[in-house]
């Protein structure tokens, strides 16, 4: 049997993906809300709280131990986001050779995945000070380590530039000016509300015989878990409009060696759209592989790039281009990028750069199929997105997608931003 079995009652679902080509089983449960500006960054660092230990087991030692007598049991909590939502998760991985057996191991990993979400270890309600503080410091290294990665930093920066007004561009792990104000009290009130008004959605990947059991066992299981209560209504995410107006460009400047040059483009196509399939071999062939026109053209024949490459949100429709370049060539580097992008409308793209995205698209979708999480990741989208696509599904329609479909997306690629990291410029007496 392949595909997923889901079953939901209101805001809590269950999707069970029955498979026996994996040694574990895997569960992810995530907790989903808009992401709002109001209780960001304590809501960013509650699953890491829920590590120090739950209810019954009360610390962050007696949780491992716990997981050790599951016969190592891989337990751990994040927080993600995805175009304008925050997700609140934990996942849990049992070996296969003690899941599939019937002592009840997965049930028990499972019943502790929901109670370091739902039950984390609190005294008279607040979680512990020293704990908070804890948190906090960690907290703030966490934030302050991405400032550190100059490609992920420059990018982030690019896009809060395209999502400007928009809540797509408030961040994963919250503020940092915001760690030092977070209190037990804000967080309990955060917590409170991820369990009273979160959509809940659990992930199952692993050997069962019978998914629909399984999925309905789980819902039950879920329905204990979290107090009953009616989330408010968000919608499936739509793609950002492509705006008119001037392109926004903007330069940073920080002590770095080489220049972060990235560009920002707004399509108006995601996931649920027809054309979809085309804009992603649209990004494949600009910049997706070591035959794409950003890497032949900018970082071979010109050797103007470190890397040059582009990437594709499919929930939002944005298109980013990034590459690394000597500080002095950025003009030339960023003429040479636009003129890749217009030879795409132009329809100047070869039967071999078609086929040869298509086929690497095809074995990239392949390997996903290998990897438990990258399924999962694959369904949420579409979960997100009000349209879900299959991985078969989605291969099928890459190999269906002609030259012509790949010339009409391109016609709706327009320039959002050009964003710039560059060397600090030192003045000279």
């Amino acid at each position: 049997m392949t595909g997923y079995t889901s079953v939901h009652d209101g805001r809590l679902h269950v999707h069970v993906y029955p498979t026996h080509q994996f040694q574990t089983q895997h569960l992810q449960l995530k907790l989903v809300m808009p992401l709002e500006s109001e209780g960001l960054t304590s809501t960013a660092m509650l699953p890491y709280l829920w590590m120090e230990g739950t209810e019954t087991f009360p610390s962050a030692l007696a949780l491992m131990q716990r997981t050790d007598e599951l016969y190592g049991v891989a337990l751990r909590a994040g927080i993600a986001k995805r175009a304008d939502r925050h997700i609140a998760e934990v996942y849990a991985g049992v070996p296969g050779e003690t899941a599939l057996s019937t002592n009840g191991v997965f049930e028990e990993a499972q019943r502790l995945a929901f109670d370091v979400a739902t039950k984390p270890y609190r005294v008279d309600g607040k979680f512990p000070d020293k704990h908070v503080t804890r948190e906090k410091g960690l907290h703030r290294r966490r934030i302050e380590s991405l400032f550190d990665d100059k490609i992920a930093w420059a990018m982030d920066r690019c896009m809060k530039s395209v999502y400007a007004g928009e809540r797509f561009g408030l961040p994963r792990l919250g503020h940092l000016d915001d760690v030092e104000a977070v209190t037990s009290e804000t967080l309990v009130a955060a917590h409170e509300r991820l369990l009273s008004e979160a959509q809940a959605h659990l992930y199952m990947v692993g050997a069962w015989s019978d998914a629909e059991r399984v999925a309905a066992d789980a819902l039950a299981a879920l329905r204990r878990a979290l107090p009953s209560s009616r989330a408010s209504e968000t919608g499936p995410i739509k793609a950002l409009e492509v705006r008119s107006g001037e392109i926004r460009r903007v330069t940073d400047e920080q002590p770095v060696r080489q220049g972060k040059l990235n560009l920002a483009f707004r399509t108006g196509i995601s996931l649920p759209d027809v054309d979809y399939p085309a804009l992603m071999v649209y990004n494949g062939i600009l910049g997706g592989f070591p035959h794409s026109k950003l890497f032949v053209n900018v970082r071979e024949k010109a050797s103007l790039a470190y890397y040059a490459s582009s990437r594709l949100d499919g929930l939002t429709g944005v298109l980013a281009v990034q590459t690394g370049i000597e500080v002095a060539q950025v003009e030339r580097a960023e003429s040479i990028i636009l003129e890749q992008v217009q030879a795409m409308k132009d329809g100047r793209i070869s039967e071999d750069e078609l086929n040869y995205t298509k086929r690497g698209m095809r074995n990239q979708y392949l390997q996903a199929n290998d990897q438990p999480m990258s399924l999962v990741d694959l369904h949420f989208a579409g979960v997100l997105a009000g349209k879900e696509r299959s991985l078969p599904d989605t291969v099928a329609a890459i190999e269906a997608v002609h030259l012509e479909d790949v010339v009409r997306v391109a016609q709706q690629v327009q320039l959002d931003t050009v964003y710039f990291l560059r060397s600090e410029v030192t003045s000279h007496a």
